[in-house]
């Protein structure tokens, strides 16, 4: 049995490897076969759909075929809609292709109803081929805003998007009750975000007063179990004394990289020492040193965020 996920469209390679990140924190096959915003890969676990931030909805495939001959094998037991969705280059008549699928899916035993129905089905259309889904989740991606800075208790200008924040948590594979560290916590974004998806949260930041935010951010959130400290990212390894499943952070630029030495050097550093799994970063640098990053982020035309993926 397989599954589709319908993107969100802004980054399909950003977003595309999320997903193989989430389904690895599921242990699940991380193999995706991707056309334009439809992926397609193994079963989900659907209590953590929701964990989800760059796709828009998760359905069962039923079947697959050509658009061209739309031969479809499925009758649904009871009350069904039908929702043609465009995932390619390709422009198709949806709308026409949507009523015929409702006529040839209708039986004496069903009936279609737009309002409630029993079933709620998606006709993917890629390129000549189409997917027919029954829809299992609808992730509302509104959530993510009422966790955005200025809905906070405490905010700062430079916080990091929730959905971004998300995402950074994905790729990096941590799964339910593995631990996290932000070593420049900030806020408390990438902590609220992991502490959801139900890692064990750990931050450090050399500011009294954002480590004291942070900590209320994360109460306000329903992040109640979390370990946020005072401290230089160079002293973690004595500040913590373990080792964690995931580091993922957003490293300081601007002004924020000039302040306390060279942090974000004594983040490369010691990064490595402090994780037994992966390292997701994001920089407005380029390049560092021989590293490429994995993503390019367009912030805005004096801005662009670049994530890397370490171990």
């Amino acid at each position: 049995m397989s599954y589709a996920y319908l993107l969100a469209g802004e980054n399909l390679e950003l977003a595309e490897d999320e997903l193989r990140g989430f389904l690895e924190s599921q242990e699940l096959e991380t193999r995706v076969e991707r056309e334009g915003r439809l992926a397609i890969a193994g079963e989900p676990m659907e209590g953590q759909l929701k964990r989800l931030a760059l796709t828009h909805e998760v359905s069962e495939v039923i079947e697959r075929g050509s658009i061209e001959a739309l031969d479809l094998k499925y009758r649904p037991d009871s009350s069904f809609a039908v929702r043609a969705v465009e995932v390619s280059d390709e422009e198709h008549d949806t709308a026409a292709l949507q009523e015929k699928v409702g006529e040839i899916l209708g039986t004496g035993d069903n009936e279609v109803d737009l309002e409630r129905p029993d079933e709620e089905l998606r006709l993917y259309l890629l390129e000549d081929e189409y997917v027919l889904a029954r829809l299992m989740e609808d992730i509302d991606r509104g959530l993510f805003e009422k966790r955005g800075n200025e809905e906070r208790p405490f905010q700062s200008p430079v916080s990091l998007d929730p959905v971004l924040a998300r995402v950074l948590v994905n790729l990096s594979g941590v799964k339910p009750g593995g631990s996290v560290l932000d070593p420049f916590c900030g806020t408390g974004g990438i902590l609220i975000e992991a502490g959801l998806c139900g890692a064990g949260v750990h931050g450090l930041d050399v500011q009294e007063e954002m480590v004291e935010g942070a900590r209320e951010n994360l109460e306000v959130y329903g992040v109640i179990v979390h370990d946020v400290r005072e401290g230089e990212v160079r002293d973690a390894g004595k500040i913590f004394d373990q080792k964690f499943d995931a580091i993922v952070t957003d490293l300081p630029y601007g002004e924020a990289s000039k302040v306390e030495g060279e942090p974000v050097e004594d983040f490369l550093e010691v990064a490595p020492e402090l994780v037994n799994g992966r390292i997701v970063f994001m920089s407005d640098r380029e390049n560092i040193g021989d590293m490429e990053p994995e993503h390019e982020i367009y912030v805005h035309k004096n801005l662009t965020r670049y994530v890397y993926l370490l171990q």
